[in-house]
């Protein structure tokens, strides 16, 4: 028995780490896989229209009109930072919203 012992419980051991490493391994792949997709996903600025900029948190309509104004006023944006120099918008917004939208 002495001898059985130590074996079950290397054995039980064994059997206990493979899922988890293999779960690891699933969580891993699909964490790239929505980090794919949401890049995907993501809100153009320069395309995007009055009712897809409302879907933002904290954008209403005004706020979607000031931006759509900027983009025909001064032209598409170059980078997402550029969001700050809509009425309306500052850097608490900004950090809201900035990794749900980009500019192509």
């Amino acid at each position: 028995m002495k001898k059985i012992l130590p074996e079950l419980m290397l054995l039980t051991a064994l059997s206990l780490h493979i899922p988890v490493a293999y779960s690891q391994s699933m969580d891993t792949d699909e964490a790239r896989h929505n980090a794919s997709q949401s890049v995907a996903n993501k809100l153009d600025l320069n395309v995007a229209s009055l009712a897809e900029l409302q879907t933002l948190p904290g954008v209403g309509v005004s706020k979607a009109k000031a931006i759509i104004d900027y983009r025909e006023q001064v032209g598409p944006f170059l980078e997402v930072a550029q969001l700050t120099e809509v009425k309306g918008i500052g850097n608490k917004m900004l950090s809201k919203i900035q990794s749900l939208v980009k500019v192509n």
